[in-house]
């Protein structure tokens, strides 16, 4: 199995993941790490290397999702792969990456391939959704 690290300013990982674990069930080797307000980057980045180094040790690879790229999240994510072969980051992380990613992990055993698809579906579940008002419907309730 591939372990998923999340992480983001604020309250982004932990809605987030509770959002996963609302609709795919309570996970394994998937953890939340938020960067809170008022708390130092020393400490920050300490604790990302160390759960990093902690899944690492319980899978056959880990994802760090942040949610922006170049922000303190992200750049504490780095630095805790920096120095792993099978340790991936991602920015901009969404919902839809993640559902698949957790419907895939388990028996997608390349980090690599994994990756790809969890950035074609994150990509995909990014739409512009317009309604669509036909012109009788319009007329009928005077628009």
């Amino acid at each position: 199995m591939i372990g998923f690290i999340v992480t983001g300013h604020g309250s982004f990982a932990p809605g987030l993941v509770g959002a996963v674990e609302m609709i795919a069930g309570e996970q394994t080797a998937f953890r939340t790490i938020p960067f809170l307000e008022g708390e130092s980057i020393d400490a920050f980045e300490e604790k990302m290397k160390a759960e990093t180094t902690t899944l690492l040790n319980e899978t056959g690879g880990v994802i760090i999702f942040s949610d922006l790229l170049g922000g303190s999240p992200f750049r504490a994510a780095m630095l805790a792969a920096a120095d792993q072969e099978k340790v991936e980051v991602v920015a901009g992380t969404n919902l839809p990456m993640l559902i698949e990613g957790v419907g895939m992990r388990s028996f997608e055993k390349k980090l690599s391939v994994l990756l790809t698809n969890l950035l074609e579906t994150g990509q995909a579940g990014m739409v512009h959704a317009q309604l669509q008002i036909r012109e009788d419907e319009a007329e009928e309730e005077g628009i």
